[in-house]
């Protein structure tokens, strides 16, 4: 007879190195849900705690200042979120009613405008100097002929425009308590940037898995971007944009408040910046008879509109800012594309992040590299 199987072996119990292996798995898989979900439940805010952040850095240098003056944190901090308050958000929202309420009034003007004839009766034809009639005649001659009518594109453009604008307004007011909403998320989430914001930041560098000069590194390349953006970029459109809209206010055009947002919005723009606006609207006053204003308008805006860029520039970054306009643009505009309005702050965060982990594998992988190696004999 056969001899009985032997016993088989007992399962290998788990070590300790196992069990620890595990526990890494599953406790990075839940901080990873857990952040998942928190993001979710933060998106709905997405605006307004971004517009919170932007705000706790441009007035934080002068919450550090009045700080050591209050015996109490939470005093200082409610000091501060008053100050930005009455500085920024009380005019933001002014200025956003009257934008809607002259860009609602723009389209039909504009539509109406478009729709006179270059030539007829006096008073009826567009005020254009004769050799821009003339250009205009030739242009549209040349693209009738491919079936282009470019009186036709401009009117649609402006009725589609003004559809936009109009259902943008009626869903404000539908959601106004939303607004309202935002608008104490915004103050909340401000007043706990300020008390809390140093912490926070140490917080959130303390649990990246980095070595302490390339944290350094990335937190100083994410500084130098915020100083760009907000203390160069945005504030010297703002500025720009305010001597503008008094420029032509004094200078007698419709829709000063308007056409000041739309120099604000492309001072953004590298080379030609403000110019973009300012510049036709004073030719179109010269072109209208109007030669004081036309000729003060444009000397308002090559020396105060488009000099102040310089002046600012150098006041607030002094150069302490590597990241080239060919970057800061760009990402501005892409993250306004695929992020919303959070991503004119996101955009160029992440590029500059990519432009500080490139120089961290620079510094670990290559140049260190290079120094294990030596020479070659």
């Amino acid at each position: 007879m056969s001899e009985p199987d032997a016993a088989a072996p007992p399962s290998p119990r788990p070590t300790a190195g196992d069990r620890q292996w595990l526990f890494r798995v599953f406790f990075l898989g839940a901080f990873a849900w857990l952040i998942y979900q928190s993001l979710r439940i933060l998106s709905p805010f997405a605006t307004a705690l971004t517009a919170a952040l932007i705000l706790t850095l441009v007035f934080y240098p002068l919450h550090a200042r009045l700080a050591p003056h209050f015996s109490s944190p939470n005093r200082a901090a409610t000091l501060s979120t008053v100050l930005a308050l009455l500085t920024v958000i009380l005019p933001f929202l002014m200025l956003a009613w009257l934008l809607l309420d002259e860009a609602a009034a723009v389209f039909p003007h504009v539509r109406d405008l478009i729709a006179q004839p270059l030539d007829g009766a006096p008073g009826k034809a567009l005020p254009l100097p004769g050799w821009l009639r003339a250009l205009w005649a030739r242009g549209s001659a040349l693209l009738a002929t491919w079936q282009v009518d470019l009186r036709a594109i401009a009117l649609e453009s402006v009725r589609q425009l003004g559809n936009n604008l109009t259902g943008y307004g009626a869903d404000l007011l539908k959601n106004f308590v939303l607004l309202v909403f935002d608008v104490v998320v915004l103050v909340v989430a401000i007043f706990f940037f300020f008390r809390d914001g140093p912490q926070l930041v140490r917080a959130v560098v303390g649990l990246i898995p980095m070595e302490e000069q390339d944290k350094r590194t990335i937190i100083a390349r994410l500084d130098q971007t915020l100083s760009a953006i907000l203390r160069s970029a945005f504030i010297t459109a703002s500025v720009q944009g305010l001597l503008a809209g008094i420029g032509f206010a004094v200078a007698g055009l419709g829709f000063p408040v308007l056409l000041g947002f739309a120099t604000a919005l492309l001072a953004l723009v590298p080379v030609a910046g403000a110019a973009v606006v300012w510049a036709p609207a004073g030719l179109y006053l010269l072109a209208s008879g109007e030669q004081v204003a036309g000729i003060g308008l444009l000397a308002w805006g090559a020396v105060a509109v488009s000099m102040s860029d310089n002046l600012i520039r150098t006041v607030l970054i002094s150069g302490q800012t590597n990241l080239s306009l060919l970057l800061l643009f760009p990402g501005i505009l892409g993250g306004l594309q695929v992020y919303g309005v959070a991503g004119a702050l996101i955009g160029p965060l992440v590029i500059a992040t990519l432009l500080a982990f490139a120089r961290i594998y620079h510094e670990q992988y290559t140049a260190r590299g290079h120094a294990q190696t030596g020479p070659s004999s």
